[in-house]
């Protein structure tokens, strides 16, 4: 795949004052009403090897390329926050033992897991665990954490990734397995997320203490895959305990990133102690506004990707309107997108962004990403 031209601005103080500041972002989920724009939070991982004009395998292996990569999305399109991570479900595994894959030269394909180490009855008690600061690829993880907190200070809200116990768990075990074992043997699929979860835990610490706060990506714990009644019974126990952790560590503000039409499991996710929650493209979200109300989380709805990638910036702004408006009155609102295909035009994300901040003045921009940083930079 031929690399694409990048974009970025290099006003990265005009960037700055753009972005919410750690006291707006609080307000925003503890659902406290400011008046203030909704957060623009995109989802954006491999695509952050476009804007320096690199594939998403080098990124990956690159702290001091990843870190660059991160702090050019922050001068481009101005998140509210970042998000450190390129192929998210991968880092914890491959520290454990699954092999990855990744693509050379000008392949632009997203890094998978290649092989999984565990299998049905396999005995977890001594179990090693990886170390975030040797194994595998959580070392360039935690570089480029420490990295983008010096470079943006502490008021920014810096994330650092991490899989949630059934998705580490599926990559482990693979798929199919796990699943057949979930209705086979559940007591050992128990054994196998606690041992998921102390694992994250692990790598978790290592972000802590770069000064990043934490997301965690579950989505393989969808409805799509796995029935309510099972994720109450062996995800739900090991993602409460896994936020336990987070709190008693001092991280307050936990978002759990599950993908996809979660309404069936919305109640149980308030039960996790995340403190926001994601409606997808595919969900209702007006019944997940009800229930987040009612809960007094967070919720991020997310646009869709393909939408993105194939309307204009006017359309896209259009559309984001209507989903802002939709969350007007609940002062938790944040809007979000789908994942980022590699290589979408800055200007769309940056309708979407405008959109937020219009909602919040209650103005209407005829050309909606003319003012934002990055706007005049596209190839």
């Amino acid at each position: 795949m031929m690399l694409l031209k990048n974009t970025r601005c290099d006003d990265t103080a005009q960037s700055r004052q753009k972005t919410a500041g750690r006291s707006e972002v609080e307000a925003v989920l503890r659902c406290d009403p400011s008046g203030a724009a909704p957060l623009f939070l995109p989802a954006i991982y491999e695509h952050k090897a476009w804007f320096v004009q690199s594939t998403p395998s080098a990124v990956a292996r690159d702290g001091g390329l990843l870190a660059r990569a991160l702090l050019a999305e922050y001068e481009t399109l101005a998140p509210d926050a970042l998000t450190v991570g390129m192929d998210v479900y991968n880092i914890e595994a491959e520290a454990a033992g699954c092999s990855v894959v990744y693509y050379e030269g000008a392949d632009a394909s997203v890094p998978s897991i290649g092989s999984h180490v565990l299998k049905e009855g396999d005995d977890l008690a001594g179990a090693p665990l990886p170390h975030p600061l040797r194994d595998g690829r959580m070392p360039v993880n935690i570089q480029a954490a420490r990295e983008v907190r010096r470079a943006l200070g502490d008021d920014f809200w810096l994330r650092g990734a991490v899989s949630g116990p059934f998705s580490l768990a599926v990559s482990l075990v693979g798929a199919d397995a796990l699943f057949m074992a979930c209705l086979e043997s559940p007591e050992w699929v128990q054994g196998v997320l606690d041992y998921a979860r102390r694992v994250v835990q692990e790598y978790a610490g290592a972000y802590i203490d770069a000064g990043a706060g934490l997301i965690i990506f579950d989505s393989q714990a969808s409805p799509a895959l796995i029935s309510p009644a099972m994720y109450e019974r062996l995800v739900l126990p090991a993602t409460q305990k896994l936020v336990q952790w987070m709190a008693a560590q001092g991280v307050r503000d936990v978002p759990l990133v599950i993908g996809g039409d979660t309404l069936p499991i919305a109640r149980l996710l308030v039960q996790t102690g995340a403190n926001n929650l994601l409606c997808d493209f595919t969900a209702d979200v007006a019944a997940w506004l009800g229930v987040c109300r009612e809960a007094g989380r967070a919720l991020r709805r997310n646009i869709s990707p393909s939408l993105l990638q194939t309307e204009s910036p006017g359309q896209i702004y259009s559309h984001a309107r209507a989903e802002v408006a939709r969350g007007a009155g609940f002062p938790g609102f944040i809007m979000g997108t789908g994942v980022i295909p590699y290589g979408t035009p800055s200007e769309n994300l940056l309708a979407v962004r405008q959109a937020c901040r219009d909602a919040a003045g209650g103005g209407v921009s005829s050309t909606p990403s003319a003012a934002l940083p990055g706007a005049a930079h596209q190839p």
